[in-house]
C-alpha cells in the first residue's frame, strides 16, 4: 500500500487579533481539503510582514529556499490582503518549478506578479462593477466560469463549463505571459495559468470549500496534490 503524501506549503495569513497580538493562520478549509485529498498541509510563516529585496535579499532568499525545500507543492490561500513575503516565496517555488495552486487572493497575487514582477507596490486589481455579486459568501454556486480549451484546467475538468462560488470584491484586470483558461459569465477573469511550468494554476473562487459537493472542485485539488507527488518523486 503506498502510503506516500506530498507535503504542501501554504502561505500563512496575517490577523490581528485581540490585545495587539497577531497571528498567521491557515483557512480551515485549506487544512481540510489537502488532508482529505491525500496531501500534508504545512504552515509557512515569514520573518517580517515586509521584505526588502535589495537589503535583505540573500538572507531571506537562503531562508525561504530552506522551507521550500520541505515542500513538494505551493498554496496561495485567499484571504483580505497579501503580503511582500507572498511574493518573494512565490517567485521562489517558481524558480524551483514546483507545482502551484493560487486561490482567490492568492491568483489575484500571481496576475499582478505577472503584470510586474519587481514594483512590490504595484496591483492590478480593481473592484468589482458587474451584474453578478462576485461576493456572495451564502450559495453554494454564484455562477458559471467558461473554460478555455486546450488549457491545463480544461484538461482538468474536461467540460466547458463550471458552476463555482464566489468571495471575492476585487478581479484581475489584466494579465502579461500567463494564460486566462476561464471567464466568468460577465467576463471577468477566473482563472490564470502557465503553461510553460509543471502545474501553476490560479482559480478566483473557492474549490476547497466545495470538495464535499463539487466534482469538478476536487478534481483541481486532486490534480494539484497529484503533481506535487510527482514533484516530491523528483527532487
Amino acid at each position: 500500500m503506498n502510503c506516500f503524501k506530498p507535503i504542501i506549503g501554504v502561505v500563512g495569513r496575517f490577523d490581528e487579533l485581540w490585545d495587539h497580538d497577531k497571528a498567521f493562520c491557515m483557512w480551515e478549509h485549506i487544512q481540510k481539503s489537502i488532508d482529505e485529498e491525500g496531501g500534508i498541509p504545512i504552515l509557512l510563516v515569514p520573518k517580517h510582514l515586509t521584505i526588502d529585496l535589495k537589503k535583505s535579499y540573500n538572507e531571506e532568499k537562503a531562508d525561504i529556499q530552506k522551507i521550500l525545500s520541505l515542500c513538494d507543492g505551493l498554496l496561495l490561500q485567499g484571504g483580505y490582503k497579501w503580503e511582500a513575503y507572498d511574493e518573494y516565496i512565490y517567485q521562489e517555488a517558481l524558480a524551483l518549478n514546483m507545482p502551484i495552486l493560487g486561490i482567490c487572493l492568492g491568483m489575484q497575487m500571481m496576475a499582478k506578479m505577472d503584470c510586474n514582477m519587481k514594483d512590490i507596490a504595484y496591483d492590478n486589481t480593481v473592484i468589482n462593477d458587474t451584474k453578478i455579486n462576485h461576493n456572495d459568501r451564502e450559495k453554494q454556486y454564484v455562477h458559471e466560469v467558461n473554460i478555455v480549451k486546450d488549457t491545463l484546467l480544461s484538461d482538468i475538468v474536461k467540460v466547458d463549463t463550471i458552476k463555482v462560488n464566489s468571495r471575492h470584491r476585487y478581479h484581475a484586470e489584466k494579465i502579461n505571459h500567463l494564460k486566462i483558461c476561464g471567464y466568468s459569465e460577465d467576463g471577468l477573469i477566473e482563472a490564470i495559468e502557465d503553461p510553460h511550468k509543471r502545474f501553476v494554476l490560479g482559480v478566483q473562487w473557492h474549490p476547497e470549500s466545495m470538495i464535499s459537493y463539487d466534482q469538478y472542485a476536487s478534481l483541481i485539488l486532486k490534480r494539484f496534490l497529484k503533481e506535487a507527488s510527482s514533484y516530491a518523486k523528483q527532487k
